[in-house]
């Protein structure tokens, strides 16, 4: 089963920032569920989402040349699984960048079903998220993937 950790790119500037938003299927919604917990997706999915939505700054930014490899993250705090009808919304900016190291200060957000929370909303506010910070090393996206296939994935998310 493979799932995607990022539904749509809201916002991206090449280098400097982009913000995501991921919300849970129903196979992502059922994992908790065979342990006794009420239908969630696992907080650990909610981070992953996060790393997914840095390696889209990554290689979109250097044009599907380079993804990058996490080598540390900082700060992380589990938030409870994303529950039916919630959206997770990850916003992720340019920290420091070498020529083989990047390092992103991530925030995340969840929001209820039934709130009314647009584009407005998700670019300001970040303030009241705890900041995580997500050391990685860049490295040759073919490597990894198919970069024309990543570039078209690409495309997809952002229409």
């Amino acid at each position: 089963m493979r799932w995607r950790f990022a539904d749509k790119i809201l916002s991206f500037e090449a280098w400097r920032s982009i913000l995501t938003i991921k919300a849970g299927s129903l196979e992502e919604y059922s994992l908790l569920e065979r342990w006794g917990e009420q239908g969630r997706a696992p907080a650990i999915l909610m981070l992953e989402s996060c790393i997914q939505s840095a390696r889209w700054l990554a290689e979109a930014s250097s044009e599907f040349s380079v993804s990058l490899e996490p080598l540390g993250i900082t700060g992380w705090q589990a938030m409870e699984g994303l529950a039916t009808g919630e959206r997770l919304y990850s916003l992720l900016r340019v920290e420091e960048r070498s020529e083989d190291r990047i390092t992103l200060v991530a925030r995340q957000r969840r929001i209820p079903p039934g709130v009314a929370f647009g584009f407005a909303e998700a670019a300001s506010g970040w303030e009241e998220a705890s900041p995580m910070r997500l050391t990685a090393r860049l490295t040759p996206l073919a490597d990894r993937y198919a970069p024309a296939d990543r570039a078209c994935l690409w495309q997809e998310l952002r229409a």
